[in-house]
């Protein structure tokens, strides 16, 4: 288990402290529903749940390496900001022989779509040179917020950018160094930004799910290269094979 160094030298809560005991793929969601953690979210890759007698923590489960791994590993290693409001807590983390990812983190809340600053906290992480906002995606983001445009210096966020500014100064560079410190660019889907009990924006899960493996040692992500480019290799020579008449 990858345990997350503790800055503020106070005990975080532990899969250990909470009774977490079964953490493969196959295994451990249904012993996390058994033993009360109710399932309160879930994605691609895995689930999140909450526990009635742990109401200030999350645990997720991921059954393979996704974009949240790569987050919590960015945090653990820690940069600008990764210690302030808008970036998750992350108390531990814990990674299973087949790959399976288990994470605590401080319970956050889903804010309202009428929420007066998400739209523009979404168009922080969208708006950016290296990032292509496609039209799916630029599509999602009107439908949510309809009078809305996914670009920071967009004339509909006149007030609302102001404001947000003045409130989170420490925000937009918070993304502008997780942008850096990122192996590729932000997801700029609507659906990754929550709210902190200070009632914070915060960035919850911004990274793709094709996920590079960060948290995994230097090793472990060596070997899992090697072994994707022998697969290619070896689609590549099927492909290129006889067809049969």
């Amino acid at each position: 288990m990858l345990g997350f160094r503790n800055r503020d030298k106070v005990v975080k809560p532990s899969l250990v402290a909470l009774g977490i005991v079964e953490r493969s793929a196959a295994k451990a969601h249904a012993s996390l529903i058994a033993t009360g953690w109710a399932e309160i979210g879930y994605g691609y890759h895995g689930s999140v749940h909450a526990h009635a007698d742990h109401p200030e923590v999350v645990v997720r489960l991921a059954r393979k390496a996704d974009g949240f791994g790569d987050y919590a590993a960015l945090i653990r290693k820690g940069f600008a900001g990764s210690d302030g409001p808008h970036a998750p807590r992350v108390h531990d983390l814990s990674v299973s022989r087949c790959g399976a990812l288990m994470t605590v983190g401080s319970r956050l809340s889903t804010p309202s779509l009428d929420t007066w600053w998400l739209a523009y906290a979404h168009a922080v992480i969208a708006d950016h040179p290296s990032v292509l906002v496609d039209e799916g995606v630029r599509e999602r983001f009107k439908a949510e917020w309809p009078a809305y445009e996914p670009r920071i210096d967009h004339s509909s966020f006149d007030g609302i950018r102001e404001d947000f500014r003045a409130a989170w100064p420490k925000y937009e560079a918070f993304v502008a160094t997780l942008r850096a410190a990122s192996p590729r660019a932000l997801d700029p889907n609507v659906g990754n930004v929550l709210v902190g009990q200070d009632g914070s924006p915060v960035v919850n899960d911004p990274l793709c799910d094709d996920g590079f493996g960060l948290w995994r040692s230097p090793l472990s992500r060596l070997t899992a290269r090697l072994a994707n480019a022998f697969r290619r290799l070896a689609d590549d020579a099927l492909g290129r094979g006889p067809v049969p008449a």
